[in-house]
């Protein structure tokens, strides 16, 4: 590994003060939402607007924020808005799976500027985590950048984070049971390193980039070989206390159910996940099935398309569960069989009608989000950009 100033050097790359809660809030504000003016942003944080002035000068004059006129509403002077200067730093996004680690360089828009990914020959955390090394090492190599150009690493990955060690507590998907991610790969990459659960990696880049950006409160669920949930309650990131906040995929529908990954019987994952849809549709993957319910004709086809009813049955009880709970404005359906919600649409609405309270399952908006590339990586990236800019909680 190339040797560079260490993690804590990172505050010294930043600007004056942006570790201080009250700047690091204008700053993110500004990334999420940028151009804005200062009026906007006192609006929003409730101070004066002389303080916001005095707050972001330093943010100026080190050239993260950058200003340009915007035509007034009269014969004034333009007014000055500002915008982050989204090459100042970059960040770097890994997820780790169960074949393949799959890393990004982004810029603090968390727009991919580069990518890398290894296979893998075990999931033995060691290679797993070598892997990783690797991936960041050849990033770096291969756009030119260096360490103190990186804001921080992300790194998502399935199962239980414990969110104040960055440990995998449980991740059935890799076979792991306490394993260091955090503090291994700190020391690996001598770098800041965030590990957070992959669903929530995903939610985090909804929240601040996307589709749940000015959204209080909403819920990505992922569809895919698990099925995850990343929770955004009353404009934050909610992962719960011990880290395992909106595990959804594990709620208990059918005590007579399949076995799920987890140990238990009738999870929502185990019902609705490929491998159940796999199993009901005598299909070897979801895209095959999704091919055959759609194109294929008799027996075959028939199967295929109850596959999609029953998951489609069990999701929409889950985002019943999940609703009744939380009482979301949105939920974004997302991940690498979110294609295949199309052929559980109908199914889904249907038993979220009957099991979602007072209605709710009619004023709860639904969205797919089908994007697959960079999509996990992506999210860890956005990951490293809120912790680099101070946003801890």
């Amino acid at each position: 590994m190339t040797s560079s100033s260490g993690p804590g050097g990172r505050h010294e790359r930043l600007a004056a003060g942006l570790a201080d809660p009250g700047r690091a809030e204008l700053f993110s504000l500004t990334l999420r939402f940028g151009p804005v003016t200062r009026s906007q942003l006192a609006a929003w944080t409730g101070l004066d607007a002389s303080t916001v002035t005095r707050s972001l000068r330093p943010l100026i004059d080190d050239d993260y924020l950058r200003e340009s006129g915007t035509p007034g509403a009269g014969r004034g002077r333009p007014v000055q808005a500002l915008s982050v200067n989204p090459g100042r730093h970059v960040a770097i996004g890994i997820k780790v799976g169960p074949s393949t680690v799959s890393g990004v360089l982004t810029d603090l828009r968390a727009t991919v500027l580069n990518r890398c990914s290894r296979a893998l020959s075990s999931t033995e955390p060691a290679i797993a985590l070598a892997a990783v090394g690797e991936v960041v090492d050849e990033l770096l190599a291969t756009s030119g950048s260096d360490r103190p150009d990186v804001l921080g690493v992300g790194v998502g990955l399935s199962g239980h984070i414990e969110p104040q060690t960055g440990t995998c507590r449980l991740s059935a998907i890799l076979g792991w049971r306490d394993v260091p991610v955090r503090r291994a790969l700190s020391d690996l990459l001598d770098l800041p390193v965030v590990v957070e659960n992959d669903a929530n990696t995903l939610a985090l880049a909804e929240h601040w980039f996307g589709r749940g950006r000015g959204v209080r409160t909403f819920a990505v669920v992922t569809l895919g070989v698990g099925i995850g949930c990343g929770l955004v309650l009353g404009d934050r990131l909610h992962t719960g206390v011990r880290g395992t906040g909106g595990e959804l995929g594990h709620l208990p529908l059918d005590p007579q159910g399949r076995w799920c990954t987890c140990g238990a019987r009738g999870c929502l994952e185990a019902m609705a996940g490929d491998a159940a849809i796999c199993e009901l549709s005598g299909c070897a993957s979801v895209t095959e099935a999704m091919d055959v319910a759609s194109n294929g004709r008799g027996d075959a086809a028939v199967r295929a398309r109850e596959a999609f009813r029953s998951a489609g049955d069990a999701l929409g009880r889950g985002l019943a569960g999940l609703c009744n709970l939380i009482d979301p404005e949105l939920v974004i359906i997302a991940g690498e069989s979110s294609p295949a919600f199309s052929l559980m649409e109908d199914s889904t609405r249907e038993s979220f009608a009957v099991h979602g309270f007072s209605g709710i399952a009619g004023e709860v908006r639904i969205e797919v989000d089908t994007a697959q590339e960079d999509l996990w990586t992506r999210g860890a990236a956005s990951l490293a950009i809120r912790a680099g800019v101070g946003q801890l909680s």
